[in-house]
């Protein structure tokens, strides 16, 4: 499977998160907007991304040029890339993953993102032909980690359900 596969980015999908960040917990909406060519823009709460799927995998457009991939072919256990700050590295291919209403999620993968100064410790899960169906921040207080955010999915519309136009 390759990134693409991981990452639906099609007009039409909707995905609904549960997010915990200092002791409340608030619901989150991220939503296609468009998809035109290999370009897609993503409302994700209050910020607008615009993402970029190219042979090398999905990555976040930075104006005119490619940013930090979001996830990088080839999809294999132990892949590493740059991104700013730090490094990315496929964990795991193939894990589950229970989610926040009680159903699994097969074949997940995952990826953590580590980035310095403070050292902080990204690690999200993308269910395949799903998305993202869930994401742990957690920052280096000394010696041990604490979980600064948590999110999980609780709805999901794919194009497919959307209502037909007349």
């Amino acid at each position: 499977m390759a990134a693409a596969d991981y990452f639906p980015l099609a007009s039409g999908w909707k995905w609904t998160y549960s997010v915990w960040k200092d002791g409340v917990k608030v619901p989150v909406v991220h939503e296609v907007l468009e998809r035109q060519g290999d370009v897609a823009v993503v409302q994700e709460g209050g910020e607008r991304i615009t993402y970029v799927v190219t042979l090398e995998g999905i990555a976040v457009k930075d104006g005119d040029r490619i940013g930090d991939y979001v996830i990088k072919n080839p999809v294999r256990v132990g892949a590493e890339w740059a991104v700013e700050g730090g490094r990315a590295r496929i964990v795991a291919v193939d894990g589950e993953f229970a989610s926040a209403l009680g159903g699994r999620y097969r074949g997940c993968l995952l990826i953590a993102v580590t980035r310095g100064d403070p050292t902080r410790v990204t690690e999200t899960v993308f269910a395949p032909h799903i998305g993202m169906v869930g994401v742990s921040i957690q920052a280096a207080d000394g010696k041990e980690f604490l979980e600064l955010a948590q999110a999980r999915l609780v709805g999901l519309t794919r194009p497919s359900d959307a209502p037909a136009m007349p």
